[in-house]
């Protein structure tokens, strides 16, 4: 799992986090933004369940409103993805953890490699 922490933009409140990355054992790009204390709602909460987002340049729009985005950081990313792999497929909870997420995805692509990703 990578994960990039970026300088919130200048007139975000002391304690803001934004953080983007490639989660490995899922399969997806990620993107959270959230201010302290840490057990407020996320600003931004994105790619938590398996294949959910494949292309970093969502996750970077995502937080553009809260976060200077530097240059390269896509690439940044797809090296990660690329470096890392996708881990999902035959780790111990993939059937559970599919089949759970499987009735809730945003996506034909993110149902399909799910599936995928079962058989």
């Amino acid at each position: 799992m990578s994960s990039h922490t970026l300088t919130p933009l200048g007139e975000a409140p002391a304690g803001r986090t934004v953080r983007v990355g490639w989660d490995a054992p899922l399969g997806t790009f990620f993107a959270s933004a959230w201010d302290e204390p840490a057990d407020a709602d996320h600003l931004v909460f994105a790619g938590a369940s398996p294949y959910d987002i494949s292309d970093p340049t969502t996750v970077l729009e995502l937080v553009t409103p809260y976060a200077v985005i530097p240059e390269g950081l896509r690439e940044q990313l797809l090296a990660d993805r690329d470096r890392e792999g996708d881990g999902f497929r035959g780790r111990p909870a993939t059937e559970l953890v599919g089949e759970a997420a499987l009735p809730y995805a945003r996506s034909a692509r993110q149902a399909d490699a799910i599936r995928a990703a079962l058989r």
